[in-house]
């Protein structure tokens, strides 16, 4: 190879390290992922939905940026069977998506509180293993496993499960506290 391929190669190298810095820096940054489709969305015929919104509310006064309110699966943990008809124990759920990341919320009907939930937390293998027990009722299994922790913050008739990322910032702003004992 000839001493001036080399140099092209270098000249090449800093030209496009040039280009990529002088493209806008917020295409290079992480996005939020996108909400789901609008018939996706929580509904106004959703049970959780007027508590959900009221949330939504409350977070955005806090300097969240809601994008979108959507059902998610945890209310399947909150289904019983009982004399062969599976019900549910919650008033709904909804997770919210924020700049910062998801939030899981359940939802007891009001006057009903997560009080009398408990929850326990054992690390088993490389995760997390959740235990359940009080009002409101779980599935038979009462367990639920994770990759990550879960931290469970309860709030007059509102369960909120969070990541470590977003978890000390939804306790200043809701005045809420961890409970995973």
């Amino acid at each position: 190879m000839s001493p001036v391929r080399p140099r092209r190669l270098v000249s090449s190298l800093v030209l496009l390290l040039a280009l990529l810095f002088a493209l806008p820096q917020p295409a290079l940054l992480a996005q939020p992922p996108a909400c789901p489709p609008a018939a996706i969305l929580l509904q106004p015929t959703d049970p959780a939905y007027a508590d959900a919104m009221e949330l939504k509310r409350d977070l955005e006064s806090q300097g969240f940026i809601v994008h979108c309110v959507f059902p998610s699966k945890l209310g399947s943990i909150f289904r019983v069977w009982e004399g062969g008809v599976s019900h549910s124990t919650i008033e709904g759920e909804a997770s919210f998506r924020t700049d910062d990341g998801d939030v899981g919320v359940v939802f007891m009907p009001k006057p009903q509180t997560f009080a009398d939930f408990k929850i326990k937390e054992h690390r088993e293998g490389g995760g997390y293993l959740y235990r359940f027990a009080g009002t409101p009722r779980v599935w038979d299994v009462d367990r639920f496993g994770s990759a990550h922790r879960i931290y469970f913050l309860k709030h007059n008739n509102q369960l909120v499960l969070s990541d470590d990322k977003l978890r000390a910032r939804l306790e200043q702003a809701l005045h809420l506290s961890t409970r995973t004992q």
